[in-house]
């Protein structure tokens, strides 16, 4: 089974100085007009430097080593010593919190924080499938905000794994919560996407956040510390 680490980071564990980045990610750091958009960016790939430590097996005094490039559809691309790496590599951030994940081989990854909070009955009656808004109105009121937080989140994992994002309709891909959790607290489930078959998705809640991972294959999961 593929082994996948995952990070959570937030604005406070950044480190005073960036001389964590390479020539280039500072170059491209400098480029950015708006604050919460350098933020964002900075937050993302010092996540991301984190857990290809971590499955690289070096050490801090390596993470300079790493780069995080773009491809032209937005998905990172991580480098070491100048050459891609043989891993597949996911970002997102969330209210102050970024989330990276990576996996070795070629199992298509995607991963997704989301601040819980409240969401409309329009925005579920837009975005979600009949089903899952069936199973939103199954739940309690009180986990209500947690579940479209969940299925929301696990589209847009599925959505990165696919590469495509929020360029397709969401109701294309049908998420289904399998109603349990493995003993690391992941819960299981699935997302089936029209014209590209079936995903496993994992999820928990992180504090005041939900987090997703989706892949094409089943993963185990570690943290990276």
């Amino acid at each position: 089974m593929t082994h996948l680490f995952y990070t959570t980071q937030d604005w406070y564990q950044l480190p005073a100085e960036l001389d964590w980045l390479t020539s280039a990610e500072r170059e491209r750091l400098d480029g950015f007009r708006f604050d919460k958009r350098r933020r964002d960016w900075l937050l993302g790939r010092w996540a991301a430097k984190i857990v290809l430590l971590r499955i690289s097996g070096l050490s801090m005094w390596d993470i300079r080593r790493f780069q995080v490039d773009s491809a032209t559809d937005g998905a990172p691309v991580p480098l070491l010593d100048g050459s891609p790496c043989a891993v597949e590599l996911s970002l997102s951030h969330s209210h102050g919190r970024a989330f990276a994940a990576v996996s070795r081989g070629a199992t298509a990854l995607g991963c997704d924080i989301e601040f819980v909070e409240p969401r409309s009955d329009v925005f579920v009656e837009t975005y979600f499938t009949d089903s899952e808004r069936v199973h939103v109105d199954d739940v309690s009121p009180l986990n209500r905000d947690s579940a479209v937080t969940k299925i929301w989140s696990a589209k847009e994992s599925t959505l990165k794994a696919l590469r495509v994002g929020l360029k397709v309709d969401t109701r294309s891909v049908q998420v289904i919560d399998e109603g349990h959790h493995t003993g690391k607290d992941w819960g299981i489930g699935r997302s089936i996407v029209d014209d590209a078959g079936e995903f496993t998705c994992r999820w928990r809640v992180d504090g005041d956040f939900v987090l997703t991972i989706a892949t094409r294959d089943p993963v185990e999961i570690s943290r990276a510390h």
